[in-house]
C-alpha cells in the first residue's frame, strides 16, 4: 500500500507553516475520480467535488470529500469556488454529443476566473493517451509527440493550448493510458467475457498493442503531481507500456483455466466519428513511461502484466 509520506499535499501558508491543501475536483463519483479522491484523501488533503445532483453529493460525502452544488454545463455557478481553491483535478465529462463544448466552456470560465488570483492556479487536466497517434514497431509515444487525436477528443487538444497560454494559470496534463480495475476497463471486460463463455468483442486485433494502467496507481500519480512545484508539464501515466491484445488474453486464460477468443468488430455504418468514444480500442500504441516516473517519482505497484491480470482478474 502506498504510505502518507509517499506524497505530501500541504502549502505553504504566510508565516511559512503548512496548511491542508484544498483540491477543487469535477468527476469525484466517476470511475477515475473517485480513485482520485480516496487518494489525496489519503494524503490529507481537502476536497471540494463539483456535484451535480443529489445523489452525486450523498456519494462524495460518503467518501469523505465536501459537494459543491453545481453543472459542467453552468461552470459559472462553481468556477468562483473552484479558483479560490489551491488546485483543481479536471476528471468529468458529460459523454454527451456536445461533450466538446461543455468541456471547452467550462475551462475557458475556469481560466477567466483565476485572473482574480495572487498566485497562478494549479490545474491537473485528464487527457489521454488516444490524443495520440497509432505507432508502429519502431517508434513509441513519447510527451513531445505531436498530438494527432480522434475525432471524438479533437477537442482536448483544442482546450490544452488554450489553457497552456498566459500566466493565470500552471498547467498539467495528464495521459491515462487504458484505466482497468476490477470493475471496469480492459481486463475485466476481458475476464467478464471468458466468464460467461463468450469471445471478447472489441475494435481491435490480436496484435493491437494496449497501454495500460491500474486506477490506483493512476490516483497515485495525480497525487504527485499535485505535489511538484515545477507544475508546467505534460505526461504519460502508464503501468505497461504496450502490450498485444492477444498476448493479455493468453494471460488471462492461463489465469482462468480456459480459452478466451477474440471478436474484433466494426463500428456500425451509422456511427458518427465525433462522438465514437470507442474508436482508440482499434489504436495499436506503445507509450514511453519513464518520463513521468522520473518527473514524478512515481513507481506503480502493478508494473507487470502479471500482476495486473492476477490483481484485477475477479
Amino acid at each position: 500500500m502506498h504510505s502518507k509520506s509517499d506524497v505530501t499535499l500541504a502549502v505553504d501558508a504566510q508565516q511559512g507553516s503548512h496548511r491542508r491543501m484544498e483540491v477543487f475536483l469535477t468527476g469525484g463519483t466517476g470511475s477515475i475520480g473517485s480513485a482520485v479522491l480516496k487518494r489525496l484523501l489519503d494524503e490529507n488533503a481537502r476536497i471540494v467535488g463539483l456535484a451535480r445532483s443529489d445523489a452525486s453529493a450523498e456519494k462524495l460525502r460518503a467518501l469523505g470529500a465536501n459537494a459543491y452544488p453545481g453543472d459542467l454545463r453552468s461552470p459559472e455557478s462553481w468556477v468562483s469556488r473552484a479558483a479560490a481553491c489551491d488546485a483543481v483535478v479536471h476528471s468529468g465529462a458529460t459523454f454527451s454529443a456536445d461533450m466538446g463544448r461543455v468541456d471547452r466552456q467550462s475551462m475557458l470560465a475556469l481560466k477567466k476566473a483565476a485572473q482574480h488570483r495572487q498566485q497562478p492556479l494549479k490545474v491537473i487536466y485528464t487527457g489521454g493517451v488516444w490524443l495520440f497517434p497509432q505507432t508502429t514497431s519502431r517508434n513509441v509515444i513519447t510527451e513531445k509527440t505531436p498530438f494527432s487525436p480522434l475525432p471524438a477528443f479533437r477537442y482536448m487538444t483544442e482546450t490544452i493550448r488554450t489553457l497552456s497560454h498566459g500566466t493565470d494559470m500552471n498547467l498539467a496534463v495528464v495521459h491515462p493510458a487504458l484505466v482497468c480495475s476490477r470493475n471496469f476497463g480492459p481486463i475485466a471486460e476481458m475476464t467478464d467475457a471468458l466468464k460467461k463463455g463468450q469471445p471478447f468483442k472489441t475494435r481491435a486485433t490480436r496484435d493491437t498493442l494496449w497501454p495500460l494502467v491500474e486506477v490506483n496507481d493512476l490516483a497515485d500519480f495525480y497525487a504527485r503531481v499535485l505535489q511538484q512545484s515545477r507544475f508546467r508539464m505534460s505526461l504519460i501515466a502508464s503501468c505497461i507500456a504496450g502490450i498485444s491484445v492477444g498476448h493479455l488474453a493468453s494471460h488471462i486464460s492461463a489465469r482462468h483455466g480456459a480459452p478466451l477468443e477474440i471478436d474484433t468488430t466494426q463500428a456500425p455504418e451509422e456511427t458518427d466519428p465525433e462522438t465514437d468514444w470507442s474508436a482508440g480500442y482499434a489504436l495499436s500504441q506503445k507509450v514511453d513511461v519513464s518520463h513521468a516516473r522520473r518527473t514524478t517519482g512515481w513507481q506503480p505497484e502493478h508494473s507487470t502484466i502479471e500482476d495486473l491480470v492476477v490483481t484485477l482478474s475477479k
